[in-house]
């Protein structure tokens, strides 16, 4: 009988067979035993950053915006229609004591989707970022748009109430801008560490609430919350009788301060 051969030209010869890593130049890579290490802070920072960025420069912002804005110039026109005696300073008061707070509410519950902040970080962390860095950007995120937004607020308080007999427009615009962007960096700390709290971040709530009852107080929670420590700075009665130094200093020690306690209950 006739010894057939079967030829099979697709397969290739025992010496092209290099399965196992690093025996040819061309072949599979070692296989990786060790985890990976994790990922650089500043990545996970700016992950962190840009996830949150991505879900508040969205429709629901954009209307808070507009209503914030319209609420302003609504308080600027009536109060100038009071008087234009102290118009420039209870426009401010109604954008400080109002607008401010619930845009900025508004903003940092967009940033973090509405949840849990440890919830909503998540989605990144589980690729092997630090959860706690990813959190610290998303506030980040927060911040960068609320406060701007609140200096716009509050120089387009003094724009609309401005009129004769008041200070110099310059410097009104100026000062209420930076305590406007500062207490508004303030506002996004507390709601995000509130937000660590309960299972869809409704601890949010309690900062604002109480901020609403007892914040614009002389005492000690006065001194705390970021409502009158910002009227101070805009020269209002100064919680526990502190010199605006030290209400600035307040303020910003609360941005920073409660946005690493925020970042730090959502470590691993």
């Amino acid at each position: 009988m006739t010894d057939l051969r079967i030829s099979r030209p697709s397969l290739p010869g025992p010496a092209e067979r290099v399965t196992l890593p690093g025996r040819a130049p061309d072949g599979t890579p070692p296989v990786a035993r060790d985890a990976p290490p994790p990922a650089a802070s500043i990545e996970a920072l700016r992950i962190g950053f840009a996830m949150a960025r991505a879900r508040v420069m969205r429709r629901p912002t954009a209307l808070t915006a507009l209503l914030g804005a319209a609420l302003v110039v609504v308080a600027g026109l009536v109060e100038r229609r009071v008087g234009s005696a102290g118009a420039v300073d209870r426009a401010l008061a109604a954008a400080f004591n109002l607008v401010v707070p619930l845009a900025s509410f508004a903003i940092a519950a967009e940033a973090i989707g509405r949840e849990n902040l440890r919830d909503a970080v998540w989605s990144a962390a589980r690729y092997g970022v630090a959860r706690r860095e990813v959190a610290l950007g998303a506030i980040g995120a927060a911040v960068a748009v609320s406060a701007p937004l609140s200096a716009l607020y509050a120089a387009l308080a003094v724009l609309v109430a401005h009129g004769q007999g008041n200070p110099a427009l310059a410097g009104d615009l100026l000062t209420s801008a930076w305590v406007a962007a500062l207490a508004a960096a303030a506002y996004t700390a507390w709601f995000a560490l509130g937000a660590t709290f309960g299972r869809r971040g409704g601890g949010r709530w309690a900062p604002l609430l109480a901020d609403f009852v007892i914040g614009g107080s002389t005492g000690l929670a006065g001194a705390l919350l970021p409502r009158a420590n910002a009227a101070s700075l805009l020269g209002g009665a100064a919680p526990l009788g502190m010199t605006q130094a030290s209400s600035s200093a307040i303020l910003a020690a609360s941005a920073l301060v409660l946005a690493g306690i925020a970042a730090l209950r959502c470590r691993e």
